[in-house]
């Protein structure tokens, strides 16, 4: 229960925080508030794909593995399902590259890897 709560409340949280503070410092302050609920919408579909994943490695591997396989999942769920609604919107001339991609990735796979150390169990 507590690792569906962290994923499914504070991922998407951590998120739109990640996608603040990137485009604060990329363009200093000047953003458009209609992203963020896009960023939320999409922070929490990451966020309830991944969980089930750091659910079935809690119970075979330690959270030193655990963390940075998620994180690892993480990050290719974000870039699959960037892939997925960039050929879904009808922009199929020409794919994005794997190097314009990794700021989206580095946001999934902190924001993962972050719920997976916080929904670990530490007193087991």
């Amino acid at each position: 229960m507590k690792r569906t709560l962290v994923f499914v409340l504070l991922g998407p949280i951590l998120g739109v925080l990640a996608a603040f503070s990137m485009v604060t410092v990329l363009f200093g302050g000047g953003f458009d508030t209609y992203g963020f609920p896009i960023v939320l919408f999409f922070s929490l579909v990451l966020c309830a794909i991944t969980a089930p994943v750091d659910g079935v490695l809690a119970y075979v591997a330690p959270i030193s593995i655990r963390a940075p396989l998620t994180a690892i999942v993480g990050a290719a769920v974000c870039v699959g399902i960037r892939w997925y609604l960039w050929s879904q919107t009808g922009n199929k001339m020409v794919t994005p590259t794997l190097s314009s991609e990794f700021p989206i990735a580095i946001i999934g796979a902190l924001m993962t890897g972050m719920c997976s150390l916080l929904a670990h169990n530490y007193r087991r």
